[in-house]
């Protein structure tokens, strides 16, 4: 009998953590689609408007830019 006292004990200290967890408020996850206009691959020379590029690297666009990199986490 003690023996099934024990599990009965363990079973619910195990049981517990998980049922208060499971009521907790689950928050959305926001996806952002990459467009290929938001972000592409620009060589070394390129001439953008008065601007020759001096380095390969890569066009983001100010939507990706303040949607994505600079995405906070809501509270």
């Amino acid at each position: 009998m003690e023996l099934k006292k024990r599990i009965c004990l363990k079973l619910q200290l195990l049981l517990i953590p998980l049922i208060v967890s499971g009521c907790t408020t689950i928050r959305p996850i926001v996806l952002h689609p990459i467009e290929k206009s938001d972000i592409f691959s620009i060589e070394k020379d390129t001439q953008i408007g008065d601007v020759k590029t001096e380095k390969d690297g890569y066009f983001l666009s100010e939507y990706y830019l303040n949607e994505v990199v600079k995405a906070k986490i809501e509270k």
